[in-house]
C-alpha cells in the first residue's frame, strides 16, 4: 500500500511538471511571436498629411502628421480598390494609429533639412547633373548613404511632387533645432502676404528653442528683404491713391 500511494504521488507529480512545461513553452512561443512582429521607421513628407481609421479617401479622419515627423511602419499595407492608392498603416508616438498614402512616407528614412542651394543629380557621380535643385531649408528624408553622396525624398520649394535623386551630403543638417526651424520658416513664408511674412518670421527668430539654429541669420536677411518689399508696395499705393485723386 505504503509503495502504491508512493507511485500515485509521483506520477502526479509528473503531470503537473508536464502540464506547467506545455504553459511555459507555450508563453515562451507567444512571446517570441510577439517579438518577431516588424516594424520600421518612416518620415512623413508633407504637412498636415492625413491618417485615416481605413486606407481609403474617404475613411474617417483621425489625425495629421507634420512634414519632418518620424512615425513607425507597421508594416501593414493595402490598396484602395476604387483609386488603386497604396496606404500604409503608421503608429505615430503619441499612440495613434492609422493608414496614410504610402508615396508620401520615406521608409527607413532619416530626415534632414538643407542648408544650402543644392543640385540633384540622378546617380551619386558628378556627370548626372540635372537641372533641378533643392532650396535653403527644404525638409527632406535620407534614404541612403554613398561616400559623401546622400539620396533623398521629398518635395522641392519650387517643385510639385514627390522626388528622389542624389546631392552631397555637405549640403544637409540633420539637427533637430535646424529641422524645426526650417519647418517654421517654410510655413511662415507661405504667407498670403509681406506682412503676414515678417510677423510670422519675427516669431520664428524669436523662439528661444530655435535661437542656436543655423537658419536664424537666413531668415534675419529674409525679414530685412521682405520689409523692404513692403515698403515699396506701400509707396506704390499711396501713389496710386494719389493719381486717383
Amino acid at each position: 500500500m505504503k509503495k502504491l500511494f508512493i507511485t500515485i504521488v509521483s506520477l502526479s507529480i509528473l503531470f503537473m511538471s508536464c502540464k506547467g512545461g506545455d504553459k511555459s513553452e507555450k508563453t515562451a512561443e507567444t512571446t517570441t511571436e510577439k517579438s518577431d512582429v516588424k516594424t520600421s521607421t518612416a518620415i512623413c513628407l508633407l504637412d498636415k498629411l492625413s491618417i485615416r481609421e481605413t486606407p481609403s479617401a474617404k475613411g474617417k479622419w483621425i489625425t495629421s502628421m507634420s512634414l519632418g515627423e518620424s512615425v513607425t511602419f507597421t508594416e501593414e499595407e493595402e490598396t484602395d480598390a476604387t483609386t488603386k492608392k497604396l496606404y500604409y498603416k503608421v503608429k505615430l508616438t503619441d499612440g495613434k494609429e492609422g493608414w496614410t498614402r504610402a508615396t508620401f512616407l520615406a521608409v527607413n528614412g532619416k530626415v534632414g533639412a538643407m542648408l544650402e542651394e543644392a543640385s540633384m543629380y540622378k546617380r551619386p557621380d558628378l556627370l548626372t547633373k540635372t537641372d533641378k535643385k533643392y532650396s535653403v531649408m527644404d525638409i527632406i528624408a535620407i534614404t541612403e548613404n554613398k561616400g559623401d553622396w546622400m539620396k533623398v525624398k521629398g518635395r522641392r520649394a519650387e517643385g510639385e511632387y514627390i522626388e528622389e535623386g542624389w546631392i552631397k551630403s555637405s549640403n544637409i543638417s540633420n539637427d533637430e533645432i535646424d529641422i524645426a526651424t526650417a519647418k517654421f520658416a517654410r510655413s511662415a513664408m507661405s504667407k498670403s502676404t509681406m506682412t503676414e511674412r515678417i510677423k510670422a518670421l519675427e516669431e520664428v527668430i524669436n523662439n528661444q528653442d530655435l535661437s542656436s539654429s543655423k537658419f536664424i541669420n537666413v531668415l534675419k536677411s529674409k525679414i530685412a528683404d521682405y520689409k523692404t518689399k513692403n515698403v515699396a508696395i506701400d509707396v506704390k499705393d499711396v501713389k496710386v491713391e494719389e493719381v486717383a485723386k
